[in-house]
């Protein structure tokens, strides 16, 4: 009976290799399919120029493939046909500058199709404008602050500040400098930028994905929001909150149910803008930080063009200040005066300043 149940076990394995091998055959001498046509146009290393024009192209690869239509596809969209292997669409449907995938679809004779994809990078045609500045008051700063964000509501002046035991989300008096209202971050919080929105406070933290939401006048957390990137700067635009996460990216954040609406690119004629930190709405274009720089950017926030570059280089001299200081970082408008400031982490004042061309 022994020799039975080995001899059984013997052909089940030898059963089994032999599909195996059978297999791998069938798998190792299956043809390749082969692709009839190629993309030529759009190549993706091409540097397109926004609200320019983007040729399409594709070629066939034997004499028996006739190309009859191509389709070209953005965001699950046809955007636009044509009856032959050669169109131009505009770049004025991507609606921003930054990279974007598109989709083209190849009908070849016989009812053959063949799907392609490529990716755009519309670059900003003409070079962002240097702006100078001018300073009209200088302000005291609490120099234990290390600045996050700055805003004003009406009059009200509010800051936030970072690094992990030190964070908090505080109400200045902005002529002295004194903290009026303050509420100190649990100390595995890095606090970041803040907006307020519909009386509330909207403040962020580094690297936990985590937004808080406060009423504007108790300062008690009524929410809380998650994101899954990095948080730097906020500020509002159009009803919506904008998050910077220090790269390039600037996302359109819905403020009551915290959905993502759409993402931008922040460029200039030479390309990405990386480390964008804290923001700010003036006037409808969005003025930010560029960590590590003494510079703020203004970009339209429709397009991500980069506009303007104010250059604040030396507004704080630091040659006999003994102290410790950090970045320049904080920049708030006061739209019921007028009136633009901007400051650094652990900086002694708080620069009114004036844009002059």
């Amino acid at each position: 009976m022994i020799w039975q149940k080995n001899y059984k076990l013997l052909l089940l394995i030898f059963f089994l290799i032999s599909c195996f091998n059978e297999k791998k055959n069938n798998i190792k001498n299956s043809p390749r399919i082969k692709s009839l046509t190629s993309l030529i146009k759009p190549n993706s290393k091409d540097i397109i120029y926004f609200n320019d024009s983007i040729d399409i192209e594709v070629i066939s690869k034997d004499n028996s493939s006739i190309i009859k239509k191509l389709y070209v596809i953005y965001k699950n969209d046809t955007i636009d046909y044509f009856e032959n292997k050669i169109g131009r669409i505009s770049t004025s449907i991507f609606k921003s500058v930054g990279k974007h995938r598109v989709k083209i679809i190849c009908h070849i004779n016989n009812d053959k199709k063949e799907t392609f994809y490529s990716s755009i990078n519309l670059f900003p045609k003409n070079n962002a404008k240097k702006l100078n500045y001018k300073i009209k008051n200088i302000y005291p700063h609490d120099t234990d602050a290390y600045t996050q964000g700055l805003t004003f509501d009406g009059n009200r002046f509010f800051e936030s500040t970072g690094r992990r035991g030190f964070s908090s989300l505080k109400e200045v008096e902005l002529k002295s400098g004194k903290t009026i209202k303050k509420i100190e971050l649990d100390k595995k919080y890095f606090g970041e930028g803040i907006t307020v929105f519909d009386d509330k406070i909207y403040q962020l933290t580094w690297e936990s994905n985590l937004g808080f939401v406060y009423d504007k006048n108790s300062f008690q957390k009524i929410d809380q929001f998650t994101y899954n990137h990095e948080g730097w700067g906020i500020t509002t635009y159009n009803d919506k909150l904008l998050i910077s996460d220090g790269t390039e990216n600037i996302f359109f954040i819905n403020p009551i149910s915290y959905k993502l609406i759409k993402k931008i690119q922040v460029y200039n004629k030479n390309g990405p803008i990386k480390n964008i930190n804290e923001l700010e709405n003036v006037n409808g274009k969005i003025f930010a930080n560029i960590y590590g720089k003494e510079e703020i950017i203004i970009f339209d926030p429709e397009t991500g063009v980069v506009e303007s570059i104010l250059d604040l280089n030396g507004i704080f001299n630091k040659k006999n200040y003994n102290k410790k200081f950090d970045v320049l970082n904080g920049v708030a408008y006061n739209s019921t005066t007028n009136q633009l400031f901007v400051t650094g982490k652990l900086w002694p004042s708080l620069f009114e300043i004036e844009i002059i061309n």
